[in-house]
Parts: structure tokens; C-alpha cells; sequence
């Protein structure tokens, strides 16, 4: 992978974390990180004192995030979607003049994916209805993520009730009569592999 042999030849030292699905670090609260998502799809939040959580974004395949965390008392906590392999730095390791055009354009694409990544969370955050905070949620991922065949879309990884609560800022329970509702409205079912699938996305409204 182009990362890891960037930072070997620079001899500047990472770690990678393999996460199986439901999976999850926390990161270092007094580190500055640079987090590259190598493959896979995770999540992240924010956990504050109280243990409340904040949904800041879902992110795949060579999103890159730097965690500044000056506020002590709250952390990140990253959760595997599906199996995922993620690569961590200390940004303080990196030597400037090291870094050529092509990884620098490479690091700029990867801060601007998970931009985009996180105003989609934030679109999903506005929604004041819990309903259509998740109807977007599961249409953003469609998005993002589907699979279209035989005019259905599906995403292609289990999205448990209890990861739609957290992305939703709601509890599960209220996630399950809201999920109930929309199956019997046949908007959305449930594949035999417990994946999603919208028979037509034009009904998302």
C-alpha cells in the first residue's frame, strides 16, 4: 500500500489495528493523531465525560483524520462497520520536506473525503424528526456505499439497530419502532444476511 511504503522509506514509525465488524479503539487522549482508514468502513464519535455520544462521521478507504484532542475530559472512539484496517501516526513524526507533491496531494484528498464525510453527518444530525434523521442516514449510505441490482440498492455490510441509534444520536428502542414502521410502509427490508435494502429509492421521503 502506497502509505505504508511512504512511511518505511521515510523510516517514520505507524501502527496498524485490524477491527473486525462492531469492533473499536479509543484513541489516545494526549497524542495529536493522523488516523488513514487503509480499508474497510468505520465510524467515529465523540465520547464526553457523561458518556454521551456525538456522531461525527462514517468513513471508508483512504480517509485520513487528524486528532487534535485539546480537551482532556472527551476522546474519540472508532467503530468498525465491517472488517476494517486502520493506520495511526503521531503527526509530530512526519518531517515536512519529506512529504513530495503526490502524497501531499494524497494527504489533501483524503482531509477533503472525510470534509465531505463530515457535513453529511451533520446534514443527518440537522434533520429535527428522529424518523427522517434515519431514513437519511440509511440513504447517505446508500449513497456512499450501495449496491444497485434488479433496480433495489443495498448496502453491502450489516447496519445493527443499535450502530443506527449511535450514527442517529436516538436509542435503540426508538430505532426499532422506526424500523418496524418503514418495513411496513415497504420502503426498506431486511436481506437474509441482515443487510439493508430500499426496493425504490424514490419512496425515501
Amino acid at each position: 500500500m502506497k502509505w505504508i511504503k511512504f512511511l518505511t522509506q521515510n523510516k517514520i514509525p505507524y501502527y496498524i489495528y485490524k477491527l473486525k465488524r462492531e469492533d473499536f479503539i479509543i484513541l489516545n487522549k494526549k497524542k495529536s493523531n493522523i488516523i488513514i482508514i487503509l480499508s474497510g468502513i468505520i465510524f467515529i464519535t465523540k465520547v464526553f465525560p457523561n458518556k454521551e455520544l456525538l456522531p461525527l462521521a462514517i468513513l471508508d478507504k483512504h480517509s485520513i483524520l487528524i486528532k487534535n484532542n485539546k480537551k482532556v475530559k472527551t476522546y474519540y472512539k472508532i467503530i468498525a462497520l465491517e472488517k476494517a484496517y486502520i493506520l495511526t501516526l503521531n503527526e509530530y513524526s512526519i518531517n515536512k520536506s519529506s512529504i513530495n507533491i503526490l502524497m501531499g496531494i494524497n494527504i489533501f484528498n483524503g482531509l477533503k473525503k472525510t470534509i465531505d464525510n463530515y457535513e453529511a453527518m451533520n446534514n443527518i444530525m440537522s434533520q429535527k424528526q428522529v424518523k427522517n434523521r434515519i431514513i437519511q442516514l440509511i440513504f447517505t449510505i446508500c449513497l456512499q456505499f450501495g449496491k444497485i441490482k434488479s433496480q433495489k440498492i443495498s448496502i453491502p455490510f450489516k447496519l445493527s439497530n443499535k450502530n443506527i441509534a449511535i450514527l442517529t444520536g436516538t436509542s435503540e428502542n426508538t430505532v426499532n419502532k422506526v424500523i418496524r414502521t418503514i418495513y411496513k410502509k415497504d420502503i426498506i427490508k431486511e436481506l437474509s444476511n441482515k443487510a439493508i435494502s430500499i426496493k425504490n429509492i424514490l419512496h425515501l421521503k
